[in-house]
């Protein structure tokens, strides 16, 4: 069940909200602002996006848009939403920059077809879309954007401790410093300082593990491993997390060509 709760720290000017269960996990969000009707009302706005967003794309959810789209895609032309569609031509951008590896099919994201007027239709009608390694990225990027535009210029939000965005800095610090732990062991792994960026992490834990599966090759990753991306574009950061995790050197060398500034690292668990 969702739980949204806020807490405004009068002598700190900071705001922090939570959510719990949105998106299959936990957001966090704190605000720097000495203005606390303007936190609050920001805070808002971004609980009622993100309702309106996981009631889109949760696949589980028999009425969402999503889960509807996966019973009746076909060979006929089908209508969708126009943000639906504008995600869907953003996932078709990152299928081709990442060589396929990015594929929220899972199949062979080339057998669909985009029509004009948001109507797509499909070669394959098998074909089933998972907005998981994507809809956390897809909504830090509408995040930061309306916390730029509520003039906001401090603020850290956290997506279940996978995808964390930094914009501007900490109140006793020049950034906001954030680290990686071993998720075997809790031991640390690496530490950044996040300005105006976000990371995003991708890996296999004790507990979950062969989630992760290579689209070209239908072979799930088992490996005890992990990714970290720091990126400016939060949904940059989210996808190429967990590609990094199944390609190659050759094809991480290639996909970064692809991408600016970004920072992408493997870790041997």
């Amino acid at each position: 069940m969702l739980e949204v709760q806020s807490t405004y720290y009068e002598n700190e000017s900071m705001f922090h909200g939570f959510m719990n269960h949105i998106m299959g996990t936990r957001l966090d969000i704190l605000l720097i602002h000495p203005d606390s009707t303007l936190a609050d009302k920001l805070w808002s706005a971004i609980v009622e996006e993100l309702k309106c967003l996981e009631k889109m794309l949760d696949r589980f959810n028999p009425q969402s848009e999503v889960a509807l789209l996966n019973k009746h895609l076909s060979v006929n032309k089908t209508p969708i939403s126009t943000e639906l569609w504008t995600m869907l031509q953003l996932c078709r951008q990152y299928y081709e920059q990442t060589l396929h590896l990015f594929d929220i099919t899972l199949k062979d994201f080339s057998q669909v077809n985009f029509h004009s007027n948001c109507f797509i239709s499909s070669n394959r009608p098998d074909l089933s879309f998972d907005f998981g390694g994507f809809a956390k990225g897809y909504a830090l990027k509408k995040i930061r954007k309306m916390i730029v535009c509520a003039n906001v210029k401090n603020a850290f939000v956290n997506f279940g401790n996978s995808s964390i965005m930094g914009i501007g800095h900490h109140p006793y610090g020049k950034c906001w410093k954030v680290s990686f732990l071993n998720p075997y062991n809790q031991i640390p792994l690496n530490e950044f300082d996040l300005n105006d960026t976000t990371l995003s992490t991708s890996g296999n834990t004790g507990q979950y593990t062969g989630h992760i599966i290579n689209p070209l090759t239908g072979v799930y990753d088992e490996q005890r491993k992990a990714s970290t991306i720091v990126s400016e574009d939060p949904l940059d950061a989210e996808v190429l997390s967990t590609v990094w995790m199944i390609a190659n050197e050759q094809q991480r060398e290639q996909i970064n060509t692809n991408f600016k500034n970004i920072k992408g690292i493997i870790y041997t668990l």
